[in-house]
């Protein structure tokens, strides 16, 4: 599911950015991953990364050994991610806190998302589908959009899914509506 959900994304699909780079982001967003018994590598470069002042964010149905190193920790409902994404998109996207002038250079079809994202994914119908409160969700965009660049890591609990590489493409759609595909720091892993 990552490979068919980055491939048609980004032209190739592999992760955009080396683990090491993790020292590099303001914020990490793990959805569906749990880093501490699954990628001890990986959350060694986190552990690093957030003695150097980088937030956390943990999205996962199960409270984890990662979960319990987080700055925020989400509890989603199994197979929810999508609208949980497009409610932070949402938000993102109601407070114009996109990156216009990235989206405009560097991506098409933004305005076609921003517009399904606003007109069906309220924070009512976020919350019914994930079972996430508006202020927690508000709370995470607001965290990602003062964040940047930020990175969105993923991992099984998010492509083992029959809609898995469409949550691979929300996820991207996320990262590039903020602008943090492209550069140090950012990216999708």
């Amino acid at each position: 599911p990552t490979v068919a959900g980055l491939a048609p994304t980004f032209g190739r699909g592999a992760m955009t950015n080396h683990w090491v780079d993790i020292k590099n982001t303001d914020l990490a967003l793990i959805i569906g991953g749990n880093a501490a018994e699954a990628h001890p590598v990986s959350m060694l470069h986190m552990l690093h990364a957030k003695e150097t002042g980088t937030k956390m964010i943990v999205v996962d149905p199960r409270y984890t050994r990662t979960a319990a190193k987080s700055d925020e920790y989400v509890r989603i409902r199994s197979g929810s991610d999508i609208p949980f994404l497009f409610g932070l998109l949402y938000h993102i996207f109601k407070n114009n806190w996109e990156d216009t002038k990235y989206i405009n250079d560097r991506v098409h079809g933004m305005e076609n998302v921003k517009a399904e994202v606003l007109a069906k994914w309220t924070p009512d119908k976020v919350e019914e589908a994930c079972g996430v409160k508006e202020a927690q969700v508000l709370k995470v965009a607001t965290m990602l959009s003062e964040n940047r660049p930020s990175t969105i890591v993923w991992c099984m609990g998010q492509t083992q899914h029959t809609t898995g590489n469409a949550v691979v493409r929300a996820s991207c759609i996320l990262q590039l509506a903020l602008g943090n595909v492209g550069k140090s720091g950012g990216g999708t892993n």
